[in-house]
């Protein structure tokens, strides 16, 4: 019997480590946002991303990354907007929230 052979890329502790740095810093983000009513969510893809979206507007959902940049870690919407550095929890949750169509009080 010939089994079928599937090709994956080998995943290497670098890539691994970086992963988890992102889902921990979207995590940060996500943990920010809850006291806004704004929900989100972690999804483990094969990179992960933070789900975000207004409770109050079945169509204002957005995925949220963090990427590696020159000068650090940065958050960026699935269309490539800049949200904020990662280090800067306060820009991020403001224009996410901008993004949302919430209000910040």
């Amino acid at each position: 019997m010939v089994h079928p052979t599937y090709h994956t890329r080998a995943v290497t502790p670098a890539a691994i480590l970086t992963q988890s740095l992102q889902r921990r810093r979207l995590a940060r983000l996500a943990e920010a946002l809850a006291p806004h009513g704004i929900w989100a969510r972690v999804i483990d893809d094969s990179l992960p991303f933070l789900r975000v979206s207004n409770p109050r507007s079945e169509f204002a959902v957005e995925d949220v990354a963090c990427e590696r940049r020159e000068h650090g870690y940065v958050f960026v919407t699935s269309f490539g907007m800049y949200l904020g550095d990662c280090d800067d929890l306060d820009r991020s949750v403001e224009r996410t929230a901008r993004l949302l169509g919430v209000e910040l009080s």
